[in-house]
């Protein structure tokens, strides 16, 4: 695969990884401040302590040296960091190291080489319980397979990998697009581009939790796959999108695939000059990138394209380049050296599963002899917790006794307080009968006996009986409202709103010519409450200030307003009436505000002479 590309891989691993360690965090700065690096080297050296501290260190010099292509100084150093490093501590550094490895001999044709260093980095990882690890060195033995041409067994491998990634919940979503790229491009070469599309395209499945930079690799595998199919537009479509995302990493090994790709479909297409110069591209793409592969796909390609143009003797320049380069790629003791590889790995596979049973029959055996004492131990041990948990049930019933007897007090003493509040609640409103409608009513009465004494006149006989009935009238719907109050523990807002409308439909009858509001402000708390005295205070301030209204402002509007402040209701009547005389504040007004300071409330009236009333009570 891509040097960029297992570069940028690892950034993902370590953004994952804890770095416990702060050598490792210092020495990761050199990914980022190239120009310091030499420097950092150089001041790290007097912090390695231990040999796991030296196997970081030369770890990231042959980083170094492998971002430079400097392929034998990395090649060395990176042996010599995987020899250092302990597995308990930077097991995933060691996995990496082989990783790097891997790609530094598979880049150079050396893939049994490269297959060697994949199984270590296997066993490695499976010494370390690292799954993420185990699939990444199994589709690395499955590209392994795909560029020495052994295209079943790059699936079985690819397969593999994908598999143990998909039951692993903490799998990395970038090994799993691995997994699924080595499957695809085995299937592609091995002449099957149904699957080799269905794994491709599989990838985007999980696009959400990619950076589609990492993924450039599936939009020129697909591509490439329909360029096999003779699908050239929409091959080049894909092929040009990875150019795209290759170009701005500035990944080499790529992008010599990617023009190689675009080459051919410009000739396929019979459009030699522009095959020319994308073929020339893609040599220039082939030499940064080091890569035996490449060079491999570029010389066949251009081999073809030469004898698509009847160039031949050009044709034959390039196939036997080609030729030449494939036989020291797949050279007979190789491919043997290979076969005897996979055969050592998977005899060292069945000697562990071997020696893993034996170790489960030794521990089983263990297991058996100690099972008379751990049930023992597990009797006395539950007899213990019975007793705790008997005392813990034993006291936890106790105080369950106490917070019910307490709940009890608590209910009776707020039961108590409940009937003293109503008792003090009744106590206020009979005095208001007593002081109001006692007094109208004697007043009546008073009225009535003072008649007899008199000797009126037919008119003013009945304009006497009038004035009378119609206080009468008065003192009955205040009586009302009494008892509308008394009939309620409390009196919330809707109560309120809907007597003061019942009150202004009955004006609106009187009084046609008036437009009457009624407007609940938004802010208004819905649950606001107010005792009954309360309630029938306010109510009968509200009614007051919309009596005189009516009878003395000559408003042709008249305006009730309910509000909040400071947590209590707010009412305003306000009119645009010809306003109020200070010097003529009469026993209306005055009573009003007897009624605002009985229950703790002001009253404010604002009023000035030809711009109308306005009385609040909150």
């Amino acid at each position: 695969m891509l040097r960029f590309f297992t570069l940028s891989l690892f950034f993902t691993l370590l953004s994952s990884a804890s770095f416990s360690q702060d050598l490792r965090n210092r020495l990761g700065r050199t990914y980022v401040n190239a120009d310091s690096i030499d420097i950092i080297f150089e001041l790290e050296k007097d912090n390695l302590h231990t040999a796991n501290d030296s196997g970081i260190y030369y770890f990231f010099v042959a980083e170094k040296h492998n971002r430079a292509f400097e392929n034998a100084l990395a090649h060395q150093t990176f042996l010599k960091s995987a020899s250092l490093l302990d597995p308990k501590e930077s097991n995933d550094l060691i996995s990496l190291c082989y990783i790097r490895l891997n790609r530094l001999e598979a880049n150079s044709g050396n893939w049994d080489q490269a297959l060697l260093y994949s199984q270590k980095g296997l066993e490695n990882a499976k010494a370390g319980l690292d799954s993420n690890y185990i699939g990444y060195a199994l589709l690395d033995i499955s590209v392994v397979y795909h560029d020495m041409e052994d295209y079943a067994k790059g699936v079985e491998y690819g397969k593999k990998a994908h598999e143990l990634l998909t039951h692993f919940s903490e799998a990395n979503p970038t090994f799993v697009a691995f997994s699924l790229n080595a499957i695809g491009i085995n299937f592609d070469d091995w002449d099957k581009p149904d699957s080799a599309l269905f794994y491709h395209y599989k990838i985007f499945d999980n696009i959400d939790k990619l950076d589609s930079s990492r993924i450039s690799f599936t939009f020129n595998n697909i591509g490439n796959t329909l360029l096999k199919q003779e699908k050239y537009k929409d091959a080049q479509s894909w092929i040009q999108k990875a150019v795209q995302l290759n170009m701005k990493d500035g990944d080499d090994y790529s992008l010599a695939a990617n023009y190689t790709n675009l080459g051919t479909i410009a000739y396929m297409l019979r459009d030699f000059s522009k095959a020319d110069m994308l073929m020339d591209s893609a040599f220039k793409y082939v030499e940064r990138s080091q890569s035996t592969e490449k060079m491999r796909d570029y010389l066949e390609e251009q081999y073809r394209f030469h004898k698509a143009k009847g160039e031949f003797s050009a044709a034959m320049n390039y196939l036997e380049q080609y030729s030449t380069l494939k036989d020291s790629i797949f050279k007979e003791e190789r491919v043997k050296t290979l076969g005897e590889l996979e055969a050592k790995y998977q005899v060292q596979t069945k000697e562990r599963e071997l020696a893993e049973s034996r170790a489960e029959v030794i521990e089983h055996e263990l297991l058996a002899k100690n099972r008379n004492n751990q049930i023992l131990l597990l009797t006395v041990f539950l007899l213990i917790l019975m007793g705790v948990v008997f005392f813990i049930y034993y006291r936890q019933k106790t105080k369950n006794r106490h917070l019910e007897q307490e709940a009890k007090l608590q209910q009776i003493y707020a039961e108590q307080e409940t009937q003293k509040q109503l008792h003090e609640q009744r106590n206020r409103i009979s005095s208001d009968l007593h002081d109001n409608i006692g007094a109208q009513l004697t007043f009546i009465v008073s009225s009535l006996d003072n008649l007899k004494f008199f000797e009126l006149s037919k008119e003013k006989m009945a304009v006497k009986i009038d004035q009378i009935s119609g206080f009468t009238v008065e003192t009955v719907n205040e009586l009302r409202d009494t008892i509308w109050a008394m009939n309620k523990d409390n009196i919330s807002l809707d109560d309120l709103q809907t007597r003061l409308a019942g009150l202004i439909a009955k004006a609106k009858v009187a009084c046609p010519h008036v437009d009457f509001e009624l407007d609940i402000q938004d802010e208004l708390e819905k649950d606001l409450l107010l005792n009954s005295m309360e309630g029938v205070n306010y109510y009968r301030v509200a009614q007051e200030a919309l009596n005189n209204a009516i009878k003395h402002s000559e408003a042709d509007q008249i305006r009730i307003v309910f509000s909040q402040n400071k947590g209590h209701i707010r009412v305003c009547i306000a009119d645009n009436g010809k306003g109020i005389d200070p010097s003529g504040i009469g026993n209306g007004l005055g009573n009003m505000r007897n009624r605002a300071e009985r229950i703790g409330r002001e009253l404010t009236i604002d009023s000035a002479l030809g711009h109308g009333t306005q009385v609040c009570i909150f």
